[in-house]
């Protein structure tokens, strides 16, 4: 293939990169055509037979996206970048060709032509950043769940997107395991008849992370292996305090993750977006405590009103979000789900009964006693990974990628603005992107900490 015949393409993605990742990265583009080509009915695919991935976080999910990836037989790792050094080592002795970055931005610069997909499993506040650059030099992205940390993220990622048109893929692998499928074949079969009601819960965040919780004071060393500032990112300065942020127990800081139901909903919320087609919410109430300065509430309940759809019965469609332990006690006990219902789940209230779906166990029909006689549908297996590594390979659609996962994202992360408003009815305009409510409209996004900025956020 001669490159300059495809130059302009992915010429126009790198340099429209410069703004987000640095000038660095729109140095070279036509390199990057040496190994894809686009396709009139699909995105750009990998032409040489094999991918040349990179992984922008290997620790955490990163370590296991990573590992799932490089082990489909056309991936070859080529590069691997994380902010925390120990990390890194790690990955690099099982990736022990790949070349090594502690910044995400130069290793886009000085990989630009050698790569053909990234991987962004990092903490929330840097997926937006961080998949943006790789959409704009036109790579294929895998990204972590939640897609981003603000609605105006999530939107900025989808428009990258489609116009990178390459393969993208969210993490809800829940979507490949049987047990989601199995429920809507059910629902599909129309056991339990149109849908008028929907109950999402999560055990969340009680004994995985804090919240509820005033920010630490004091300051300790930054451990000589972890790069802080790189690990800030587009977030406000702050001391680092052992064991309250890195690795993991930012998920409750407003200023890194997305509490509870950023975390969950993504997997919890994703099978009443699916099954039932729903689009943009009308509405959006919050109940219980509002968030601190600091970090989300210990406990929450959202309301969400939607239009109907040609699986519903009434209008709106309700849907209502629990965490912290909190559940819809009322309507399980009406439906006979008896004392051990699952901690993380998501019911469906029908016409004729109800339909009970969790990531985690196999669906189930209630009450059980009207269902006695259906039995679970067989589903394929499949694999969410490799499914995103075929679809770089060859073109294919996938339908997790960032147009329904932004969407999805988006509906979890209204929630969130949600609860700054508790017991107060938000009314949303999908359309524009914005609450009829203007106070409301702050907390859509927040700026970027001071050379870190990303053009269109």
């Amino acid at each position: 293939m001669n490159p300059s015949t495809n130059l302009s393409r992915r010429a126009l993605f790198a340099r429209t990169a410069a703004t987000a990742v640095g000038a660095a990265l729109a140095a070279s583009s036509a390199s990057l055509l040496g190994s894809c080509a686009s396709l009139a009915a699909g995105g750009p695919v990998v032409t040489r037979g094999r991918l040349r991935h990179a992984a922008i976080g290997c620790g955490g999910m990163g370590e296991s996206d990573l590992a799932q990836i490089s082990a489909h037989g056309q991936v070859d790792v080529v590069a691997l970048c994380d902010v925390d050094g120990e990390r890194l080592e790690a990955a690099a002795q099982k990736h022990p060709g790949a070349r090594r970055y502690r910044d995400w931005r130069e290793m886009l610069a000085k990989e630009d032509g050698a790569l053909d997909s990234v991987h962004v499993s990092i903490p929330d506040h840097m997926h937006a950043p961080a998949m943006i650059g790789a959409l704009r030099a036109g790579l294929h992205v895998y990204g972590q769940k939640p897609l981003t940390r603000t609605v105006r993220e999530a939107r900025a990622v989808a428009a990258a997107a489609r116009g990178a048109g390459t393969a993208t893929q969210m993490g809800i692998q829940n979507r490949a395991a049987p047990y989601y499928r199995q429920a809507l074949a059910l629902l599909r079969a129309g056991h339990i008849g149109a849908v008028h009601e929907v109950h999402v819960w999560t055990d969340r965040p009680a004994g995985w992370w804090p919240q509820g919780v005033e920010r630490p004071d004091g300051e300790d060393p930054v451990p000589s292996a972890l790069e802080w500032d790189l690990w800030l990112g587009v977030a406000p300065m702050r001391p680092y305090v052992k064991g309250n942020y890195h690795p993991f127990a930012w998920r409750g800081w407003r200023d890194f993750g997305t509490g509870a139901q950023g975390d969950m909903a993504c997997h919890l919320m994703d099978p009443a977006l699916w099954f039932l087609e729903l689009g943009a919410p009308r509405r959006i109430r919050s109940e219980g405590p509002p968030p601190g300065p600091d970090s989300y509430p210990l406990w929450s309940r959202v309301h969400y009103e939607f239009a109907p759809t040609p699986h519903t019965k009434g209008d709106p469609v309700l849907l209502t979000w629990h965490d912290g332990g909190k559940m819809p006690r009322t309507q399980l006990d009406e439906i006979e789900a008896g004392d051990d219902v699952w901690k993380n789940a998501c019911l469906f209230l029908g016409e004729k009964g109800a339909l009970l779906a969790s990531p985690y166990d196999p669906p189930r029909l209630l009450p059980e006693s009207r269902f006695a006689g259906v039995e679970l549908p067989e589903v394929e297996d499949r694999q969410h990974w490799h499914e995103w590594v075929d679809a770089c390979l060859s073109g294919k659609r996938l339908a997790s990628g960032f147009d329904y996962s932004a969407h999805l994202t988006e509906v979890a992360l209204l929630g969130n603005v949600a609860l700054h408003h508790p017991h107060t009815t938000l009314d949303w305009d999908g359309r524009s992107g914005q609450f009829r409510q203007a106070e409301a409209n702050r907390f859509l996004h927040e700026p970027y900490r001071r050379g870190w900025e990303v053009k269109g956020l």
